[in-house]
């Protein structure tokens, strides 16, 4: 899968996410996105880990923060690798 491809937001929660290493980051639990002029709904960032699990709870918070979009190097069918 390209990151470019269209592919439902939705797929995206759960994968695991690992660094080039191969070292596991945990897994996504909510992205932040945006939609664009054109209407395209575009990712800014994945939420991972506890953090993220309470934002999806609670609502989203200024605070909180994410791993963007831009630091995703390959997206599998099962794991986001960063770079």
């Amino acid at each position: 899968m390209e990151l470019s491809d269209p592919y439902a937001f939705s797929d995206l929660i759960g994968k695991r996410v690992r660094d080039r290493s191969g070292h596991s980051l945990g897994r996504i639990l909510e992205a932040r996105a945006h939609r664009d002029v054109d209407g395209t709904v575009v990712i800014d960032e994945l939420l991972i880990g506890r953090r993220a699990l309470l934002d999806r709870l609670r609502g989203p918070h200024r605070d909180a923060r994410g791993i963007p979009w831009s630091a995703v190097v390959e997206l599998g069918e099962d794991v986001v690798v960063l770079a």
